[in-house]
């Protein structure tokens, strides 16, 4: 039985792109794409997150892939390990961070859905890739150099291609040259793969022109307000009807449940850590491989698009001629990469360059960015740091590893305490910390003494801890989420409940919030009776000088855009013919709106806007059959997750 269930004669012989296998889904997918289409044109959903995927991982998510990470996800035969979600993860976090400016915690990201849409686009890119492998979908070297090369952010001014930028841009973001053209081509095949998938589409013109009128109808109307707060000022109606409304509107007079904590941080500053010169030279002993640096090669180069042209180049350098002037008259460029270890390069250039001495000019190497004519210009051996050499770095490990044992071993002390039958003041006193009373805190951490809360680090997870627990619990030690880390443990005293607030305090907000609702509902009722004498009214200015009212004649309004009107009355605006009127709630009172003229789409914004029509339209229909394509490849292929989300968040500090 061939994989995926597809029939053996939908599957090609050779290699290739496999069209007749990508026929099969497609002509799968379209047959359920037809009902999809009109929803699709007005929410883009999955093609919207594939390409917010490809954007925002890009290949960083195939950087450095270490095979001894256990898998998270598997789709057939393509794995995707907890590295690269994490990676993901925390480049997610980290642009939501810096776009929003606040620092949310990874457990936060995960009541968010952050986490779920991330996995979720490492999910379908991994059904791609199972796809591409299934129909040996593939790129050319040749494809690859070309969409590298002509990236403007790897060229020079005069807009060729500079290694010596390509060099510089992977460096700054973290990426080795290998990785970066494996994750590329990766991007590549995925894309070929949807583009087929997509198009081409053909928008039937009867529908553009449908969907272009309607959207394009223009209509005007006059309109007025009735304000609430114009409508009489209603009596006291009595403590009864007060207290009924106070009632009905519970949420916004209820005090809400608040605690009493008890908090007991423990935090690296409690712990001291002394290392004498032995313990550092034992540690060094222990952990010299760390200290260890590879061998290194200082290389330059000159990349050419051409072996003819690599050939000439390496002669030319064997003559004894200066490096930059045979790549200016060769039309490459020379670019020093500088000192390398071997798994910074690609294997093709690697492996010779770290085979050859001093001095040597290797014969032409090709890669998928062209052919190399490499110069290794010097070498420096593997060398083993001293211990003097390495003591900075030594004590630094040393001291953070000493740092965290002890605090491991304070905490074991106070869990002993308290095991033994100590409260939480006496086993903090035991062991010189200190318990802070937060009374009358909130969920949100409001209420307490400021005194109190500022001895609490990251107040927000004690208070979530204090409030997920029974009064008269103590908590187990809990680990801090962030930086600088540390435990705690949280007792909870005494629990409040949520409760209405005394109707005596506050009686004068009940009475104001009773008497603005009432104004509203006069309102609402006032614009009904005003719109029906309008719908008759002849002079428009003259019914407006009657009912004291400001009348208003509106731009020309679109179904989609209505200025400042109400939804609601932009809605019935297009609902009715012209002379009708509508009413309809709005803030501060109720808007009244009178058609009073329909204009037909204009020509010239109709022909301006054909072109977008039709692309929108095709994108619809590409979209929705994107999905179903996407959908199908879901049930061919079987999905697995081996790691549940809890446990991959609690490993993201």
């Amino acid at each position: 039985m061939p994989r995926c269930g597809i029939p053996p004669y939908y599957r090609a012989e050779r290699g290739g792109f496999a069209a007749s296998r990508l026929l099969f889904w497609v002509l799968r997918a379209m047959s359920k794409s037809v009902g999809k289409i009109f929803t699709s044109f007005l929410a883009k959903i999955l093609f919207a997150v594939l390409i917010v995927a490809f954007g925002a991982w890009g290949v960083a998510d195939m950087l450095r892939r270490s095979p001894e990470h256990q898998a998270v996800i598997k789709v057939g035969d393509v794995e995707v390990d907890g590295r690269q979600v994490k990676r993901a993860f925390s480049t997610e976090l980290r642009r939501i961070r810096e776009q929003f400016g606040e620092q949310i915690t990874a457990a936060e990201a995960q009541k968010f859905g952050i986490f779920d849409r991330v996995l979720s686009q490492l999910a379908t890119r991994a059904l791609l890739d199972a796809a591409a492998k299934d129909m040996n979908v593939g790129v050319s070297d040749d494809a690859v150099q070309t969409l590298i090369t002509s990236n403007a952010a790897f060229q020079d001014q005069s807009g060729a291609f500079s290694p010596e930028r390509f060099r510089r841009v992977l460096e700054t973001n973290g990426y080795r040259e290998a990785d970066f053209l494996t994750g590329t081509r990766g991007d590549m095949i995925r894309q070929r793969i949807l583009e087929s998938v997509r198009g081409p589409v053909v928008a039937p013109k009867i529908l553009v022109d449908t969907l272009l009128r309607y959207e394009g109808e223009r209509r005007v109307a006059e309109t007025f307000l009735v304000a609430a707060k114009a409508m009489p000022l209603p009596a006291d109606p009595g403590d009864a009807v007060l207290e009924a409304f106070q009632k009905d509107h519970a949420a916004s007079y209820t005090a809400p449940e608040t605690r009493t904590l008890a908090v007991l941080p423990l935090r690296p500053e409690d712990v001291k850590v002394e290392l004498s010169e032995d313990d550092l030279k034992a540690r060094y002993e222990q952990h010299a491989s760390d200290y260890a640096e590879p061998e290194q090669r200082k290389l330059s180069q000159i990349l050419l698009r051409d072996e003819a042209s690599a050939a000439k180049v390496a002669a030319a350098l064997n003559e004894g001629r200066k490096p930059d002037a045979v790549a200016k008259e060769a039309g490459g460029t020379l670019t020093d990469l500088g000192w390398v270890v071997r798994d910074g390069l690609l294997s093709a250039i690697g492996d010779p360059a770290f085979a050859a001495k001093a001095g040597a000019i290797l014969p032409p190497l090709k890669t998928p960015l062209g052919w190399h004519v490499v110069i290794v210009e010097a070498v420096r051996p593997a060398h083993q740091a001293s211990f003097a050499e390495a003591r900075a770095k030594v004590e630094a490990a040393a001291h953070a590893e000493e740092a965290l044992g002890a605090l491991y071993r304070l905490s074991t002390a106070v869990e002993d305490s308290l095991a033994a039958g100590a409260t939480l003041e006496e086993a903090a006193k035991t062991n010189k910390l200190s318990v802070h009373i937060l009374d009358g805190i909130d969920a949100e951490g409001r209420g307490a003494d400021p005194k109190a809360v500022e001895g609490v680090p990251a107040l927000a997870e004690a208070v979530k801890a204090g409030f997920s627990q029974e009064a008269g619990t103590v908590s187990a030690l809990l680990e801090y989420e962030g930086e600088p880390g540390g435990y705690f443990i949280v007792r909870t005293d005494a629990v409040t409940p949520a409760a209405l607030k005394p109707f005596a305090s506050v009686r004068a907000e009940v009475l104001a919030a009773w008497r603005a609702q009432e104004q509203q509902k006069a309102a609402v009722a006032k614009a009904e009776e005003l719109a029906k004498a309008f719908a008759d009214a002849k002079d428009a200015d003259a019914f407006a000088k009657a009912n004291g009212v400001k009348l208003d004649t509106t731009p020309e309004l679109y179904r989609s855009q209505g200025g400042n009107l109400p939804q609601e009355l932009l809605a019935r605006i297009f609902a009715v013919e012209p002379g009708e009127t509508a009413s309809t709630p709005a803030p501060g009172g109720a808007m009244v709106a009178k058609l009073k003229a329909i204009e037909p789409v204009d020509s010239k914004v109709f022909e301006a806007n054909l072109e977008q029509g039709k692309r929108q339209l095709r994108g619809a229909i590409g979209d929705s059959l994107l999905g179903s394509f996407t959908t199908q490849l879901a049930d061919s292929f079987k999905m697995k997750q081996y790691r549940s989300v809890d446990s991959l968040v609690q490993e993201i500090r």
